[in-house]
């Protein structure tokens, strides 16, 4: 039967209504928040741990609405990046395993430009593999965690030999939000490798960042509903429950809700290379990774307000963080938007269709050399041969 669409063709309509136009009038609270925050006080709110609110706001490191010009890269420079692709555990099928490839790549410009391109695949079979602390399944979750952390571990692996000055750039978040929640011996399994390779990067000298294309996030938004709030009022701490059962519009609504990428794009007007101040993310898992705390700041890169995030340690040493500045913004415009470097290192890690089959049928003739038929569930074989 065709897909119905005269279902959903008026909640189409509602939801296209639902989105910001940016009228003289719908931003005008927005614009004057951002313009009129007092940092000092913002930042002395944000700490206070007294407060009880539900948002996650960001803390500004400096100055909330300055933005800083991208500086020149160096003549000679090297990025370094990693991505990867994985082959989930199939529960349809007989013999259980996943896999992961992990692509390289190091681009160098300069007076002897070079390029080193590679992928490496490991499969993953045994049962300590297959279950963390031998009693937790490794499902799409734990392996997409189980993925950042191998990937950041080739990323310190791969600096080794890279001279300097060179950023390492990862795609996507540093912070890894899915293991909030999660037992400890998760956390294990996949933070001490994470952190190793990011304390790895440091020591070499090598600052890293990890790249987020259109980002969603609100985190400066969120800090300027705190700026705005008079509720019980200033210099006391702030308590949302309490302002909600009093007010019908706390002062916090005159901040629209957009994501962050409009705030810099269409209020502070950052122009292209230009970068707004460091922000610290307010993630509760970040009280995991001590000295590797993740900060971040937003980019134009020319077509896009990018999110880039650091380590402490990058945001707190200014010479790393011009570094990834410079570099970074060099990539995007090599790259007509995006990073090169991340360009290359997805084509390098992604798993294609054919892959995957070649995979399988491997996993087939190998058990067959055994005399090990490989029986399939009916739904899988329903998938695989479809017939009415």
């Amino acid at each position: 039967m065709p897909f119905d669409f005269s279902r959903i063709a008026a909640q189409i309509d509602d939801l296209a209504r639902e989105v910001p136009r940016g009228g003289p009038d719908e931003f005008a609270p927005l614009r004057e928040a951002y313009a009129t925050v007092d940092t000092g006080e913002l930042v002395a709110r944000l700490t206070d741990p007294r407060n009880k609110h539900s948002w996650m706001p960001a803390r500004p490191d400096v100055s909330f609405n300055r933005a800083y010009p991208a500086p020149a890269a160096p003549p000679d420079f090297g990025v370094i990046a990693t991505d990867g692709s994985f082959i989930l555990p199939d529960r349809h099928s007989p013999a259980r395993f996943y896999l992961i490839n992990i692509g390289r790549v190091h681009l160098h410009y300069g007076s002897r430009p070079d390029a080193h391109l590679s992928s490496t695949a490991e499969l993953r079979y045994r049962e300590q593999e297959l279950q963390v602390d031998g009693r937790i399944p490794v499902n799409a979750t734990l392996l997409g965690m189980r993925r950042a952390a191998d990937e950041l571990a080739a990323l310190a692996a791969a600096a080794e030999g890279v001279p300097r000055p060179a950023v390492a750039l990862q795609d996507g978040t540093l912070i890894l939000w899915s293991l909030s929640g999660q037992d400890e011996a998760v956390k294990g399994w996949v933070l001490a490798d994470f952190l190793d390779a990011l304390e790895r990067l440091r020591e070499r000298g090598i600052p890293v960042a990890s790249y987020i294309s259109f980002p969603g996030g609100k985190d400066a938004t969120d800090a300027l509903r705190i700026a705005a709030c008079d509720y019980p009022g200033r210099g006391l701490p702030i308590n949302c429950d309490a302002c909600r059962a009093e007010r019908d519009l706390p002062a916090c609504h005159v901040i629209p809700n957009v994501p962050d990428r409009h705030l810099f794009a269409h209020i502070a007007r950052l122009g292209p290379g230009e970068r707004s101040d460091v922000f610290a993310s307010a993630s509760k898992i970040l009280r995991e990774y001590g000295e590797h705390a993740i900060h971040f700041f937003y980019l134009q890169t020319g077509t896009e307000i990018a999110r880039v995030e650091i380590p402490a340690w990058v945001a707190s040493h200014r010479p790393h963080l011009d570094l990834v500045h410079a570099l970074v913004y060099d990539q995007c415009r090599r790259g007509r938007g995006y990073p090169s470097v991340l360009q290359e290192a997805h084509e390098q890690a992604v798993i294609g269709a054919d892959e995957r089959r070649v995979v399988e049928q491997l996993v087939e003739e190998a058990l067959a050399r055994l005399g090990l038929v490989m029986l399939r569930s009916g739904k899988d074989a329903s998938k695989r041969g479809r017939f009415v």
